[in-house]
């Protein structure tokens, strides 16, 4: 099908028809950030988002997609060329807000700490600029809004529901905004760019007695202690230094009274690494430590070590194309562009979709002072508008 002619000045235009939106994209972060929704249960979330999307011309929804929360959105099927896919994940974080905000989480204990519902606005306002400009599109474009990217798999949930073979689609972009790095700066890099991300939970087993009198019993909080020192010398000691590793425990839980010795305690953590041989030494040394400590302390430990997530390996070719549109599309927004020396340990669940297609996943910095899973973690709303008309601007030239 032929297609009409790019104006020369379509970097304009696109940051010109987004920021007219900006309001509304704006809004639209604001009352997602104040209902957020975990990991599956994202209904008012995919329902808000839905409704959004049927507003726009010539664009097809589907919902429950491989979960019941997913939403798709399809422009331009009648265009018979495989697919680009624009992503954005859209659960939030069991985390109390301290953000201050005036939009703060409505929902004590859960909040977007990760910018997730600065990805859904930016995606649907993307979604916004291409659907008026659909005429210029020469393939189709889905707009993919993942549920469950916090720990719980919802790509692979949508790639094993078939998502690669329903739609001919040719490559994935996903966007994330990233603190610590300049502010309105695009940065990527070919080949891995996330970490391997396992999870793993240790039950310890003791003996409940009195607080009077431990020696009656087997305290497994300090047992967990034990194991907890114990495992960080797998990085300090024993595994090569030059490999980078990470063994961070985030979550411990024992007991319900303050004094009373517990009769169990549970450790929740997790592994990052970038070379799968560092991985399988660091599961073993885990798995053969932890019921050693313990033992040595009269205790029990078991052992769940679950692979989580792969790393994510952007494709080379679709990566220096993205790094090429990026330079011409930065150079008058004024953010720049740069390529990330090396890996992430960061997990993301976009690593799915690298595994199946052609993919590029893309971080814009916000500067600021605190780190993605803060409790006062926010994204500057006049980035949203830039990352909009970026992704617009790829669907339609890349």
């Amino acid at each position: 099908m032929a297609t009409k002619s790019m104006d020369p000045s379509l970097v304009e235009q696109l940051r010109s028809d987004a920021e007219d939106a900006a309001s509304e994209t704006i809004a639209w972060r604001r009352e997602f950030h104040q209902f957020p929704e975990l990991a599956f249960e994202e209904t008012v979330t995919a329902s808000r988002i839905a409704a959004v999307l049927s507003e726009m011309p010539s664009l097809r929804v589907i919902r429950g997609f491989g979960a019941p929360t997913c939403v798709l959105g399809i422009l331009r099927e009648d265009i018979d060329a495989p697919a680009l896919t624009l992503r954005a994940d859209i659960d939030a974080l069991a985390i109390e807000e301290e953000s201050g905000l005036p939009f703060a989480s409505c929902f004590p204990g859960v909040m977007h700490a990760c910018g997730h519902d600065a990805h859904i606005a930016t995606l649907l306002g993307a979604a916004r600029i291409l659907s008026k400009r659909a005429s210029f599109l020469q393939r189709p474009v889905i707009f993919l809004f993942q549920p469950a990217e916090e720990g719980k798999g919802g790509a692979r949930r949508i790639v094993d529901a078939g998502f690669f073979s329903e739609f001919p689609i040719e490559a994935v972009l996903g966007l994330h905004f990233w603190p610590r790095l300049p502010f309105g700066q695009m940065v990527t890099r070919k080949g891995a760019i996330t970490a391997f991300s396992d999870r793993v939970h240790i039950t310890v087993n003791g003996m409940t007695a009195h607080a009077a009198s431990p020696h009656f019993g087997v305290d497994p909080t300090v047992v967990a202690a034990h194991i907890l020192l114990s495992l960080q010398n797998i990085i300090s000691r024993e595994k090569d230094p030059q490999s980078t590793a990470v063994i961070s425990f985030g979550q411990i839980e024992a007991g319900e009274a303050y004094n009373i010795i517990p009769g169990s305690a549970h450790m929740w953590g997790t592994v990052r690494v970038h070379d799968l041989a560092v991985r399988d030494f660091i599961q073993k040394r885990i798995e053969e430590m932890a019921p050693l400590v313990a033992s040595a302390h009269r205790a029990t430990a078991n052992v769940e070590y679950m692979r989580n997530y792969p790393s994510l390996v952007n494709d080379g070719t679709l990566t220096e194309a993205v790094l090429e549109k990026a330079r011409e599309f930065f150079s008058s927004a004024g953010g720049g562009v740069a390529e990330l020396e090396r890996p992430l340990l960061a997990g993301e669940d976009f690593a799915f979709y690298s595994l199946a297609v052609p993919s590029c996943f893309m971080l814009i910095g916000t500067g600021g002072e605190h780190s993605l899973h803060n409790p006062g973690y926010d994204v500057p709303e006049d980035l949203l508008p830039l990352a909009a008309a970026w992704e617009a601007f790829l669907a339609l030239t890349l």
